[in-house]
């Protein structure tokens, strides 16, 4: 039994990320010194790394696109509906500036539209409907949802997170030391009223007058997911 136990510690400390799942919004991932073994991007900086603080719990539920978890993660009260942006680049001054300039609201829209796109493939997948036909519902869908006014948006909380990965090159070779690049992701994440948004959402989703099967269970998809936290299409994938 001690055996078991010692193998398991020296298995962990040989580990660069460690992922602990919790259910009270604490931190979840705390870094080490960064080691390139495959090409899984590598956190090699965040706030409070140098000092062996840990990313926050609602960082990795974004990374984990576990929508969910984001607002019981900040303790946000759930008659909020959240939007999670991101932005990804290698000068962090930049970002840091882009967050108090972002034209939130655009960015949320692009997000509706990303969401009503990945609905209709979702939804029309299997059935008899043409490229040209889902085309046409995914725009007017989107074109609806530009409607929404989304006053009142709110900052709740904002992040960052450096990490690399590996080249083509430093795949290939034997030695990766230096083969890599390096990049920042910075988080944001907005609020609004909830009972304010799914109204004008349920009256954008409504509007739009097709009462076809596939449509009618679209509508229902839409406004399901839409009235989730909305997260970035994509995520880095440290935690995974």
């Amino acid at each position: 039994m001690k055996k078991n136990i010692k193998s398991n510690l020296i298995l962990l400390s040989s580990m660069t990320l460690v992922l602990l799942l919790s259910s009270c919004g604490t931190t979840t991932i705390k870094g080490n010194d960064p080691v390139m073994t495959t090409n899984r991007p590598e956190i090699i900086d965040y706030p409070g790394f140098a000092l062996g603080k840990e990313i926050p719990s609602w960082v990795i539920a974004v990374d984990e696109g576990s929508n969910k978890k984001v607002g019981k993660a900040l303790d946000l009260d759930s008659d909020k509906q959240l939007f999670v942006i991101t932005n990804k680049g290698v000068d962090l001054d930049f970002l840091k500036t882009w967050t108090d300039q972002v034209d939130v609201r655009s960015e949320v829209a692009n997000s509706l539209s990303t969401a009503v796109a990945n609905a209709v493939e979702a939804t029309m997948s299997g059935t008899e409907t043409t490229a040209i036909e889902k085309e046409k519902i995914y725009k007017q869908y989107s074109i609806s949802l530009t409607n929404l006014e989304l006053n009142g948006l709110k900052k709740e909380a904002q992040y960052w997170v450096k990490y690399r990965v590996l080249t083509e090159e430093g795949k290939k070779a034997k030695d990766a030391t230096n083969k890599y690049i390096s990049e920042y992701t910075y988080y944001v994440v907005f609020s609004i009223n909830k009972d304010i948004y799914s109204q004008q959402l349920d009256a954008a989703i409504n509007g739009v007058e097709d009462n076809a099967s596939e449509t009618e269970m679209l509508k229902k998809t839409l406004t399901e997911k839409l009235n989730q936290t909305i997260l970035p299409s994509e995520s880095v994938g440290f935690s995974k």
